[in-house]
C-alpha cells in the first residue's frame, strides 16, 4: 500500500499471502478490509462510506458477480467488529471541499473509483476515441488511488495510480467526482492521517 513507510510496506510485500490470510480475504479486497490493514500496521485513518456493509444491489453488478456471495458475511462482520477493533467508520458522503481541506490539514486520501470513468488528464487524449468504439457504457470496474494533492487555479487534483510506477496523475475535480460516486463505489474515502494522534483525545 502506497501509504505505508517503507519499512512497513516491505514488510506487507514480503508476507502478503499470509497478511491476507490472517485477515480472511484473499484477491478481492473491500475498502472495510483496507482500513483493516492500516489499523494492524497502526496508520491512523478515517473510513466514510455511504453504506455500512453490503449493498444488496451489488448482486446485479458483474464486477460483484464472483465474489458477493463469498464475501457478504465476511464483510458485514468487518463494519460490525470495526469499532472494538479500533477501525474508525462513518456512515455518510464526502464532497470535494472534504477532500481538498483533509489535504491540505492532514494527509493524502485513498478513494475508490470506477476505472472506466478514471481519466488522467496526461491521458484523456486517446479516451473518447476508445469510448466512441464501445457501444454502451462499459461495466462498474472498481479501482483504488491514492490522491496527494491539488491546484485550484486549475481545479484538479494529483494522485497515484497503482498500476502506474512513480507516476503522478492529474484529474479536474468534477471527473473524480464522477468517478468516485460510480454506483458501485459506495462513494468510499478513507484519509489517512500522517500525524500522530494528539494526546488526549479520544
Amino acid at each position: 500500500m502506497m501509504v505505508l513507510p517503507p519499512l512497513q510496506r516491505s514488510k506487507l510485500s514480503s508476507s502478503l499471502y499470509q497478511i491476507c490470510e490472517e485477515e480472511g480475504f484473499d484477491k478481492s479486497t473491500w475498502s472495510i478490509d483496507l482500513a483493516y490493514l492500516l489499523q494492524r500496521f497502526q496508520i491512523r485513518h478515517r473510513y466514510k462510506t455511504v453504506t455500512l456493509g453490503v449493498d444488496p444491489g451489488f448482486c446485479t453488478e458483474s464486477f460483484y458477480d464472483h465474489v458477493l456471495d463469498k464475501d457478504a458475511q465476511r464483510v458485514l462482520d468487518r463494519f460490525r467488529d470495526a469499532s472494538r477493533n479500533g477501525v474508525v467508520v462513518e456512515q455518510g458522503s464526502s464532497t470535494i471541499n472534504d477532500i481538498l481541506a483533509h489535504l491540505q490539514q492532514d494527509g493524502p486520501v485513498i478513494v475508490l473509483t470506477n476505472a472506466h470513468l478514471l481519466i488522467c488528464n496526461r491521458c484523456e487524449r486517446a479516451m473518447p476515441q476508445l469510448r466512441s468504439c464501445l457501444p454502451c457504457s462499459p461495466p462498474y470496474q472498481g479501482h483504488y488511488i491514492l490522491l496527494i494533492g491539488y491546484d485550484l487555479r486549475k481545479n484538479h487534483l494529483y494522485y497515484r495510480n497503482p498500476s502506474f510506477k512513480n507516476r503522478i496523475c492529474s484529474i479536474s475535480f468534477s471527473k473524480l467526482d464522477e468517478a468516485r460516486q460510480s454506483y458501485g463505489t459506495d462513494e468510499d474515502v478513507i484519509f489517512i492521517y500522517t500525524s500522530p494522534k494528539p494526546q488526549g483525545s479520544s
